[in-house]
């Protein structure tokens, strides 16, 4: 599998999230000081096309990714994708001091000690990030790993579909850069936040020190297992499923004066979100016990949600109150970086939650800042 480092010139690049319950591509242009969204759009994925994180059913996923793009009027030649879930490995490690050209050829016999995967079957990639403080012969690395499955997977798809593979990130970056590096001056107090993403397979909890990466995890609880519970519990069918999902209002559970009857759906989920938080609380705890004793930057100050399973009413009240701090639903599409064409704006604003990882795969080429996965 080669690099896919190399720009396209003129042609058009699209961000492309794959994901188990939608296909979403976003298109975005440079300028004036920002960017213009200039198309958005999604679609079901074929049921059972992807399953943890690697396209089963490719042509299926490349007739719906044509359709897609035919359909929505997207002029695409390449495409930006990413990879997450927990089988990608994201680590910050210490290496000895070398160059760059040196750590290439040495990189799988590092990775080795930190990823439980064969590093044959891996799409392997680094990231160099500066000297050891306090250790000159040292240097900081970032490392990135996934299986090469999922990642060839995705390539076959969308090359599948008429387009150029250009580039293969890893969500938690992409999120990071249309939520947070694209808005950098909300986030310069240097405090703590919790990016938490739900998904319709897993949820992936990024932790950021200020503007800066530090930690990523995947929780196997997501908008597929709240669906599950209504399912069960009904016993009925997926539509009828998602729609109890839909209506199901947690916050109707910090109201003391709630009507028993309305309560009856958000008490049926909560074991199962409970549960989703106290795997958020886990993480987040795990990253403020590696810090040094007293450090300031580890308070956190507020946990920001996005993605689909994030839809779910009343999720940020209930948080709010179950973790004890401040947590709100992200909105890159309100950045005044971002001008979006006044037809869409109903619709980003409506999906926005879905439609953010595709938004930092968007504007990637334009603003590179994350390594990217690659043989």
């Amino acid at each position: 599998m080669s690099a896919f480092t190399s720009l396209l010139g003129k042609e058009s690049l699209i961000g492309l999230d794959i994901g188990s319950a939608y296909l979403k591509a976003v298109q975005v242009d440079a300028h004036k000081q920002g960017f213009r969204v200039s198309r958005a759009a999604q679609t079901l994925t074929p049921e059972g096309a992807v399953r943890d994180g690697i396209v089963v059913n490719k042509e299926a996923v490349s007739d719906a990714l044509r359709q897609l793009l035919r359909t929505a009027g997207i002029p695409a030649t390449g495409a930006v994708m990413a990879v997450s879930g927990p089988t990608v490995v994201v680590r910050h490690i210490k290496l000895p001091k070398m160059t760059e050209a040196a750590l290439r050829k040495s990189v799988r016999y590092e990775a080795a000690k930190y990823i439980s995967a064969n590093v044959e079957d891996s799409a392997i990639e680094f990231e160099i990030l500066g000297p050891v403080e306090g250790a000159d012969d040292q240097m900081n690395v970032m490392l990135v790993a996934a299986p090469r499955e999922m990642v060839e997977s995705r390539i076959t798809a969308v090359e599948g579909a008429g387009l150029e593979a250009v580039a293969v990130d890893v969500e938690a970056f992409a999120l990071q850069r249309a939520l947070v590096d694209c808005d950098v001056n909300r986030y310069r107090d240097g405090g703590m936040r919790a990016l938490v993403d739900m998904g319709a397979a897993h949820t992936e909890v990024t932790i950021l020190n200020g503007t800066a990466f530090a930690l990523t995890r995947s929780i196997p609880i997501a908008g597929e297992n709240f669906t599950g519970v209504f399912k069960s519990h009904y016993r009925c069918e997926s539509d009828e499923a998602e729609q109890r999902k839909a209506e199901c209002d947690m916050a109707l559970l910090l109201e003391p004066e709630a009507e028993p009857e309305t309560l009856e759906d958000p008490r049926l989920l909560q074991p199962m979100l409970d549960e989703l938080l106290r795997e958020v609380r886990r993480s987040i705890h795990y990253y403020q016990s590696q810090l040094a004793e007293g450090s300031e930057t580890g308070t956190l100050q507020e946990i920001v949600l996005s993605g689909g399973a994030a839809q779910l009413p009343g999720l940020a009240p209930y948080m709010r109150a179950r973790l004890g701090t401040e947590v709100r639903l992200g909105n890159a599409f309100n950045n005044p970086v971002f001008e979006t064409h006044p037809e869409s704006t109903g619709f980003l604003q409506e999906q926005h939650p879905r439609l953010q990882v595709g938004l930092g795969l968007a504007v990637k080429e334009m603003m590179p800042s994350a390594p990217l996965v690659r043989a």
